[in-house]
């Protein structure tokens, strides 16, 4: 059958393959065969590209720096003790609407995932972030920064109040102040 979304764990991917296989083998495959910095590996993606980044967050730390989600939740895999068996901090940047009407901005998640609040929480407590930093882009869009002060990890969350479901900065969509993809980057 034809499966139209990522494997995350959720009830709604209707997906019974291994893309976390799959992508640690295409690490693997291109590192073998293209002089990279394995060092700066990164993984990002939107709505289910999103969930999928926090999966491999949790799943391929080890081939894989930070972890970038735009719209997309943190859904844990129940079965098994998630994310503990990890030897590293994981940097991740989160951007997310308020008004998404697809992924929930606020809790409860219609699938049962961790919201942006809820991930933060989760981060938070496996990073040993104790610090809190919080400014605006503009009216609309606040930048919210966990860190601590013994380590270069972050969690960095971008709420867009009344952003929907969107890349935010790409042509087509409201200018927002920002650029989603440049701030990835960065």
């Amino acid at each position: 059958g034809l499966n139209n979304s990522w494997n995350v764990y959720t009830y709604w991917d209707s997906n019974s393959y291994d893309d976390v296989g799959f992508i640690s083998n295409m690490i693997d495959d291109i590192s073998s065969n293209f002089d990279i910095d394995s060092n700066r590996i990164y993984a990002c993606g939107m709505s289910n590209g999103g969930y999928m980044s926090y999966r491999l967050a949790c799943d391929l730390s080890d081939k894989i720096t930070a972890f970038g989600s735009v719209t997309g939740n943190f859904m844990l895999n129940t079965s098994s003790n998630d994310c503990e068996d990890q030897n590293r901090e994981i940097p991740i940047i989160h951007f997310h609407g308020t008004a998404d009407a697809v992924v929930n901005y606020y809790p409860p998640s219609f699938d049962n995932a961790l919201t942006v609040q809820e991930s933060i929480v989760f981060w938070s407590n496996y990073n040993s972030l104790d610090n809190e930093m919080i400014y605006p882009v503009n009216s609309n869009v606040w930048v919210y920064k966990y860190y601590s002060e013994s380590s270069l990890t972050e969690f960095v969350h971008y709420q867009v109040y009344g952003g929907g479901h969107e890349w935010f900065g790409s042509p087509w969509a409201f200018n927002w102040g920002f650029n989603t993809s440049q701030e990835l980057i960065n």
